[in-house]
């Protein structure tokens, strides 16, 4: 599964508990306050942040990002990574290990020794999907969370041709109903806009009857082609359209996550239009991980070594210069949005329809 090469910057059986973390999170998020954003610390199993432990990283840290590099996850890695090795007193190196829709990567995460100089950031639930379709040998889900300091909202970009006749989402659907527009641009078959459309059309009420799915390889190009009106209208992060939307090319119609986008503020969510939520799919959680089995005392210092980063002023600059959020929650809540992700594809039936809808 391709991830979005620009910068990018939950799903749950139970639903209001993880709307209530993201609501959190992108309220802390959008003001940009380090002293709120230390608030934010969840307990993570009972450590969260706590940090209590007497080990110390001895050696520089391999920080594996399962995609390309440009991407979302590579955009947030190299955004953190400064704070990050200053916090461990350690060096921290990026490697991308791309390929297999992020199973490449975490499969060198799982199979890594559990001292804690190994570490990947995920885009839950991107690397959902591919593990659902075919079985990788482990399971994701045992990796030890360390915490999520970032997130990304999938957001519906029109091209500007059709300001002051589409406001949202629905006067959107009303354009793809009555057969005036027929395609729209998302990335390839099982990526969370794939999904999303999919489960607009087939499963959830939205009666949204598009025809034609045309697929690129991220959210760049995806904006590009609704600049050239080659579609009239796709799905992207927030981040990862606005530059596109800044130069009046595109505008943005319709968040995915029902909280909104700090990026978007003033554009509705899917909820504010009184459609189902999908907030298990419609937004990217940017999660850092340690091979399973990490003792409790390494989990403890590298999450809070991550919220020190994450609190530093030169993170908090980078993400008001670039429009990607930052934030921090605890080891808890790192290994709750891939179970709950795992929990509503199941629930749902997705990969299923993924499979039932994919030419």
């Amino acid at each position: 599964m391709t991830e979005n090469p620009q910068n990018d910057a939950t799903a749950s059986a139970d639903v209001t508990g993880t709307d209530t973390n993201r609501r959190r999170f992108l309220k802390l998020a959008g003001v940009g306050s380090v002293a709120a954003l230390a608030g934010c610390t969840q307990g993570g199993g009972g450590g969260g942040g706590g940090g209590n432990g007497n080990w110390e990283p001895s050696e520089p840290v391999r920080y594996i990002v399962p995609y390309d590099q440009g991407g979302g996850t590579d955009t947030y890695a190299r955004g953190i990574v400064e704070a990050f090795t200053d916090s461990l007193g350690q060096n921290v190196q990026i490697e991308n290990i791309p390929g297999a829709g992020g199973l490449n990567g975490f499969g060198q995460l799982m199979s890594a020794e559990p001292d804690g100089h190994t570490i990947l950031g995920s885009a839950t639930p991107l690397e959902v999907a591919p593990q659902m379709l075919e079985d990788p040998g482990f399971d994701q889900r045992d990796a030890t969370g360390i915490g999520v300091f970032g997130s990304s909202a999938w957001t519906l970009v029109v091209n500007k041709q059709y300001e002051g006749e589409v406001e949202d989402l629905t006067d959107v659907i009303e354009k793809y109903n009555s057969g005036e527009w027929k395609s729209i641009g998302i990335q390839e078959p099982g990526s969370s806009q794939d999904i999303i459309v999919l489960l607009a059309k087939y499963k959830l009420d939205y009666n949204w009857n598009w025809k034609n799915r045309v697929h690129y390889t991220g959210t760049g190009p995806v904006s590009e082609a609704v600049a050239k009106n080659e579609v009239p209208c796709g799905i992207g992060t927030d981040a990862g359209t606005q530059s596109v939307v800044d130069n009046g090319s595109i505008f943005p119609a319709t968040v995915f996550v029902s909280d909104g986008s700090p990026v978007y503020k003033d554009v509705p969510s899917v909820t504010d239009l009184d459609f189902p939520e999908m907030d298990f799919v419609g937004g990217l959680q940017r999660g850092m991980y340690a091979p399973p089995e990490t003792p409790r005392d390494i989990r403890d210092v590298l999450s809070q070594r991550l919220k020190e980063a994450v609190e530093a002023d030169s993170t908090q600059q980078w993400s008001k210069e670039t429009g990607n959020p930052v934030g921090h929650e605890g080891p808890d809540q790192a290994e709750k949005i891939i179970t709950d992700a795992f929990k509503k594809y199941e629930e749902l039936n997705v990969i299923q329809l993924v499979e039932q809808h994919a030419n």
